[in-house]
């Protein structure tokens, strides 16, 4: 399981990130978008134990900072670019907006963009304009990568410590959401303190690989239809019950060691090679999604109803699916070649 990519795992997060975006475009799907996010933070927690051990253990010489290198390269660009396309696009529209008509409400708004990039733009969030950020999405992606660093250098520094300090907190995000239905790490207003609910899922995440490489789960592994039952039956718990009483918190990593296992009914059924790079574009469809739905219902949608077209919730998610698609796959080619350096001619 230590040596292969899950191709099961990687359409797994294209679908969860479809789901989070039909749910910004108003559209009912399940699971609902914290369950959602909360998944996309256990798998990201499960492969960050995943190259620690593979990693670091094999390279002592691989440090917390070149983990953090490695996401620099491979995540800032597509996040940095998303992040100026969509404050880019909204600026000259206001500005246009502006100099037809001046107003200081207006003027107010353009104002407050700019502040609320600088939270976005340095990974960090906005106390105060909680809910005002132009691409919101990115600002739970901020929490994950901040929290990751923190979990690896922790890792990292002391191993011992960071499972006595850190991995508890799972434990606790466990325990209180499914007994008593209350997330003891939620904040609200100047209090709003992301990393706590971002660190919480991802420490599930660790500890689900932890238990990937302990005994139990070889002697597991050998009861083969069992622990392919246990995945499917995780897998439609995800999307049919992952609201009730927070049971995701139990099922997702079942769901996570099943797609990882090469033998299972899910990857055989969901990792065709088919499927291979679907992880780029579920990242891509994440960080794009909020631009092409705000795109699509001021653009696109008005349009279509003045030509007398009645835009239903099929047309319309189907619409978003198309277009969010294109631009995502169009954004995966485009920003690698932005950042590319070029080749010196000798």
């Amino acid at each position: 399981m230590e040596k292969n990519r899950s191709n099961c795992l990687d359409l797994l997060k294209l679908v969860l990130a479809y789901v989070i975006a039909l749910f910004h475009c108003g559209l009912s799907v399940s699971p609902g978008p914290t369950v959602t996010v909360q998944v996309f933070f256990m798998i990201s927690g499960f492969f960050l134990g995943k190259k620690y051990y593979t990693r670091s253990k094999a390279d002592p010489s691989y440090r917390a900072w070149d983990y953090t290198l490695d996401h620099v390269k491979s995540i800032y660009p597509h996040y940095f670019f998303s992040c100026a396309v969509f404050f880019l696009y909204l600026l000259v529209r206001d500005v246009c907006t502006l100099v037809r008509a001046p107003s200081w409400q207006l003027l107010g708004t353009i104002l407050r963009g700019f502040y609320n990039q600088i939270p976005d733009i340095l990974l960090l969030q906005s106390s105060y304009y909680f809910h005002d950020s132009i691409n919101y999405p990115l600002w739970q992606l901020s929490a994950l990568l901040i929290a990751g660093y923190f979990l690896y250098a922790m890792l990292c520094h002391n191993e011992r410590l960071s499972r006595e300090l850190l991995f508890p907190a799972a434990i606790l995000m466990i325990q209180s959401l499914l007994w008593s239905g209350v997330d003891l790490w939620a904040n609200w207003g100047p209090l709003y303190v992301p990393l706590l609910r971002a660190l919480s899922p991802m420490c599930i995440g660790v500890l689900t690989y932890y238990f990937s490489t302990t005994q139990v789960f070889s002697s597991l592994r050998k009861h083969k239809t069992l622990f392919s039952l246990l995945g499917l039956i995780s897998l439609v718990t995800l999307f049919a019950y992952g609201d009730f009483h927070n049971i995701f918190l139990i099922t997702t990593p079942l769901l996570i060691l099943s797609c990882m296992e090469p033998d299972s009914w899910l990857s055989r059924l969901l990792g065709h090679s088919l499927f291979r790079g679907t992880g780029k574009l579920s990242y891509a469809v994440y960080l794009n999604h909020s631009f092409v739905i705000h795109f699509m219902t001021t653009q696109i949608i008005p349009r279509l109803e003045a030509m007398g077209c009645v835009v239903s919730d099929f047309l319309k998610g189907g619409l978003l699916l198309v277009l969010l698609t294109a631009y995502s796959v169009f954004t995966l080619w485009l920003v690698p070649r932005l950042v590319r350096k070029p080749v010196p001619s000798k």
